[in-house]
């Protein structure tokens, strides 16, 4: 496993530079062209192409390991689980009935949307596959749940307490315990050849993880199988923090070097910044960029850096830049975080982690609050 999470690392930072491009420009040609029905179809369709790559991505490096999820934010569930509903009736076979309750009074959860996609599209495409060869029931159920010092004594990540219970159900062929014994491990798969990676369940297993959830399982051979998925809830969460949309937040002409090795995911950062109002200078260069504050160390107001670079690592480039001048904002970019976590950068100095593939809001999001930070907050 660690094997493959150090493959997967090198394959999510290659594949997300060239996303972070495709996705970024494809983002910026959107905003010219909103009056253009014909192009703005098609680059939503790029768009949607694009999505669906970084959520690959994702799928790819929570296998391998629990990640911090980048997105989780306040959520409804109901509504993130209708969405993914859709697209299976149009595809799994009529012998098979949905059965669907979700309820939509739930209080928000912290959580990652694409993710929850994930979980939805892999449990019920297995139960779907279950159920193949004969009528069935596939049922997706959403209520709050409280868990009890008992279930929580019996089942490993699960504490007592308020939960959102997922739960995926099918009357398909059942497992025997042996096979229960494995469906978590990756590769590991009852299918035949060109049927199956055996990841859908590791993913699965992994996301919960990453979201301080659990997830169990109830099977009887030739009596069906069901999936319970527990979502903690945060009780400093409401409905009202769940309904407000982000805005991105315009510059005011701030000064900001932009940093990174590859030119054109370089030349996108300074354009998405200077289309929401910052001055930019961009450099692909970590040498000529460190001569640069050198020269002028209050020429900037932040730093945005990549930190997988051929000559000098981010980390270690930012910790150069603040013995030149403490307290300068810095945020770090990364398509793959490894273990590094927004408390560990922050210890180093560095005011924010910004996963790629990004967008102008995300960009926006994360330059205004590394802006707004007053210096006393960071280690």
């Amino acid at each position: 496993m660690e094997a493959i999470g150090t493959l997967a690392g090198g394959i999510a930072h290659d594949f997300n530079n060239i996303l972070a491009a495709m996705n970024g420009y494809t983002e910026l040609a959107q905003r010219l062209v909103a009056n253009d029905p014909i192009v703005a179809k098609y680059l939503n369709a790029v768009a949607q192409g694009g999505t669906r790559a970084v959520s690959l991505v994702r799928q790819i490096l929570t296998f391998s390991r629990p990640q911090e999820a980048q997105e989780r934010k306040p959520v409804e569930l109901a509504e993130i689980v209708q969405e993914p509903l859709k697209l299976l009736r149009a595809s799994i076979p009529s012998n098979i009935e949905f059965e669907v309750s979700l309820d939509s009074r739930l209080p928000p959860v912290l959580a990652d949307a694409t993710q929850v996609h994930q979980i939805v599209m892999n449990l019920c495409t297995n139960a779907s596959h279950a159920m193949q060869d004969r009528v069935g029931r596939l049922g997706v159920r959403l209520e709050e749940f409280s868990v009890d010092k008992l279930l929580a004594g019996a089942n490993v990540g699960l504490r007592a307490g308020p939960y959102i219970r997922l739960s995926v159900s099918d009357t398909g062929h059942g497992m025997s315990p042996a096979t229960m014994a494995r469906i978590f491990e990756p590769f590991f798969t009852t299918k035949g050849p060109g049927e199956g990676t055996g990841l859908g369940l590791s993913v699965v297993h992994g996301i919960m993880q990453s979201h301080g959830g659990a997830i169990t399982v109830y099977s009887q051979p030739g009596e069906g199988t069901v999936f319970h998925l527990y979502f903690p809830i945060t009780a400093e969460l409401s409905r009202k923090t769940a309904a407000i949309a982000e805005a991105t937040p315009a510059g005011h002409g701030e000064r900001i070097l932009f940093v990174d090795d590859e030119p054109p995911l370089a030349q996108l950062g300074q354009s998405m910044l200077e289309e929401i109002g910052y001055v930019v200078e961009c450099k692909t260069n970590v040498a000529d960029a460190l001569a640069l504050v050198r020269a002028n160390p209050a020429a900037f107001d932040l730093v945005i850096t990549d930190l997988t670079m051929p000559s000098m690592l981010g980390t270690d480039f930012a910790q150069k830049l603040l013995l030149i001048r403490p307290h300068l904002p810095i945020i770090l970019t990364t398509g793959y975080t490894a273990n590094l976590t927004q408390e560990r950068v922050r210890e180093m100095g560095i005011r924010e982690l910004l996963a790629k593939p990004h967008t102008i809001q995300s960009l926006g999001m994360a330059v205004h609050r590394a802006l707004s930070k007053p210096s006393s907050n960071i280690n």
